[in-house]
C-alpha cells in the first residue's frame, strides 16, 4: 500500500481525565504509588523486615559513579553535609543513580549488615523508590494525571533508567496551591518542610533542573537558601545556561563526565548481560551515555539506529520524496522502533494524551542519532584510514558520503541539527521542523565544495 503524502496537523490530545479513579480516591495516600514518601498519613512502623531485596527487586543498588559517591560520603563523614548540590554533566553519565544512591547509603538502617544478600528494609523502600524520606521528581506536563503518574514510578522501579517521554518537552512545575501532584515543586517544598519520618535524612532529587519554569524556581529559592534540619537536595542538570544565577550560587556544584568506553562496556555486561563484543560495539555508539547504551540492547532501538542510518543515506542521495514522508513518519511518531526504555501498552485517553510527548521524545532522539551519524562523517573524512566508525552498520554509508563531503559543511549540519532539536524541544512543530532540517541538509550536501 503506498504511503501517504506529509500532513502537518499537530495531533489532537484528549481532555485529560477530571479526577482521580474513585478506586484510587478510595485507598490511602501512602498506597497509591505515585511517588516516594506518603502524602498525608505515614504508614505502620510495625512492618516487617524485607528478608531478601535482591529477590524482590532483582537489585541491591543504584548504578552511581563510585568516585562521586565516595566524595559524598567524605562530605558525610566530615560533618558537611546542608548546602545543596548541583549535579551538572550530560545525559546518561550517572548523576541521578549517583543521587539516589548516595541517598539509600545515607538512610541505611543497618550500615554493617545489610548487603546483596539481605537488604534493611530502608534500602529496599529507596530502591522500589516507596521510602518516605526520599523524593525524585522530574519535568512533567501540566495535564498529567495521578495514574500517569503511578505509572512512572512503577517504570522507575523496574528500571531506574527509565526516562518518561513527556520529559523532553516538559518543565518543572509550580504545581496546584491546593492539590500539587507528586511531581511538582510546591509538592517537594511540602514535603521538605516535614521532619523525617523513618530514617535520619530527608533527600531531595531533581532530576532536569535546568527546566525549572520561573514560578518553580522563584517558588523553590528560600528552600535552597534555608534547607532544613538534616536535608539534602540535589539538583541535576545538563548545563547550567538558563538557570537562575540565584540558584546555582546557593549549590555546590559537582561534574561529572561520560562514562568511558570501557565502563559502558563493564556495565553492559554486568547490568544487561549483553556479550564482551556486542557490549563494546554499544559502548562506542552510546559516547558515554549509559541510558541509551542500555536502552540499544533491545533490538527495536537498533533498528532506530538503522533508520536514521536510511534518513541520513536519502539525504545524501537527495531523495526528497523518502525524506519528506520520513519527517512525516517522525511527526506522527509512527515508525515501529523507539529509544524509550519499554513502557506499559497505553489505550483511550491515556494514549491520546502522550502521543505527542513521545513523538516528541521520539523526534529528539532520532535528532541525537543523526549527528552520531554526521559525527562519524566528520571523523571519516579527518581521520581517513585511521577512522573507525562509531555506528559500524552505517561505515559504507558514511564513506561513500565522505568521499563527497568538506568537514566545514558537516559541521554546519552537525550545528544545525541541533538547532532543529532545541526547536523541537521548544514545542515547535516536529514534522515541519524535521522537514526543513531535511531540505537544508540535503542542499549542503549537494553544495558542498567537495561534492
Amino acid at each position: 500500500m503506498a504511503r501517504s503524502l506529509p500532513r502537518w496537523g499537530a495531533p489532537r490530545l484528549g481532555n485529560p481525565p477530571s479526577s482521580i479513579s474513585r478506586s484510587a480516591r478510595a485507598r490511602p495516600p501512602w498506597t497509591r504509588r505515585i511517588g516516594c514518601g506518603p502524602a498525608d498519613t505515614p504508614p505502620s512502623r510495625d512492618r516487617a523486615a524485607f528478608p531478601d531485596g535482591d529477590r524482590l527487586l532483582g537489585r541491591t543498588s543504584f548504578l552511581g559513579r563510585q568516585d562521586i559517591l565516595d566524595r559524598l560520603q567524605a562530605v558525610a563523614a566530615a560533618g558537611k553535609l546542608g548546602q545543596p548540590f548541583l549535579l551538572v554533566g550530560p545525559e546518561g553519565c550517572g548523576k541521578e543513580n549517583t543521587a539516589l544512591e548516595f541517598a539509600r547509603l545515607l538512610n541505611c538502617a543497618e550500615p554493617g549488615t545489610c548487603g546483596p544478600a539481605r537488604l534493611c528494609e530502608s534500602c529496599v523502600k529507596a530502591l522500589s523508590f516507596q521510602h518516605p524520606d526520599i523524593r525524585w521528581i522530574c519535568p512533567s506536563p501540566a495535564s498529567i494525571d495521578e495514574n500517569q503518574i503511578q505509572r512512572l514510578f512503577e517504570n522507575k522501579m523496574a528500571n531506574p533508567f527509565f526516562s518518561p517521554g513527556f520529559a523532553a518537552s516538559s518543565s518543572v512545575r509550580i504545581g496546584d496551591p491546593e492539590k500539587p501532584n507528586a511531581l511538582t515543586i510546591r509538592s517537594l517544598i511540602q514535603f521538605l518542610r516535614r521532619r523525617a519520618f523513618q530514617s535520619p535524612w530527608k533527600v531531595a532529587v531533581v532530576a532536569d533542573s535546568h527546566r525549572f519554569n520561573e514560578a518553580a524556581a522563584n517558588a523553590f529559592l528560600k528552600t535552597l537558601e534555608e534547607p532544613a534540619e538534616r536535608t539534602i537536595i540535589f539538583l541535576l542538570t545538563v548545563g547550567t545556561d538558563g538557570m537562575l544565577p540565584t540558584i546555582l550560587s546557593r549549590c555546590q556544584k559537582v561534574s561529572f563526565k561520560p562514562w568511558s568506553d570501557e565502563e559502558l562496556t563493564r556495565i553492559l555486561m554486568d547490568e544487561g548481560g549483553a556479550e564482551p563484543r556486542q557490549a563494546a560495539q554499544l559502548a562506542r555508539m552510546a559516547e558515554g551515555n549509559a541510558r541509551q547504551a542500555l536502552a540499544m540492547l533491545d533490538p527495536a532501538v537498533l533498528g532506530l539506529v538503522r533508520w536514521s542510518g536510511r534518513l541520513f543515506e536519502w539525504i545524501h542521495q537527495g531523495n526528497r520524496a523518502e525524506v519528506a514522508i520520513a519527517a512525516d513518519e517522525i511527526h506522527r511518531g509512527v515508525f515501529s522502533h523507539t529509544l524509550d526504555v519499554a513502557a506499559p501498552k497505553k489505550s483511550g485517553k491515556d494514549k491520546e494524551k502522550d502521543s505527542l510527548a513521545d513523538s516528541r521524545g521520539r523526534a529528539m532522539r532520532l535528532c541525537e542519532l543523526l549527528v552520531l551519524h554526521y559525527g562519524d562523517l566528520l571523523a571519516c573524512i579527518e581521520q581517513a584510514e585511521a577512522w573507525r566508525p562509531r555506528l559500524p552498520m552505517s561505515r559504507d554509508i558514511v564513506a561513500a558520503a565522505a568521499a563527497r563531503r568538506h568537514s566545514r559543511t558537516v559541521i554546519g549540519d552537525m550545528a544545525r541539527i541541533e538547532e532543529a532539536r532545541r526547536d523541537i524541544d521548544r514545542n515547535l512543530n516536529i514534522g515541519l521542523t524535521m522537514a526543513v532540517l531535511c531540505e537544508g541538509l540535503i542542499e549542503n550536501a549537494q553544495r558542498d565544495p567537495s561534492h
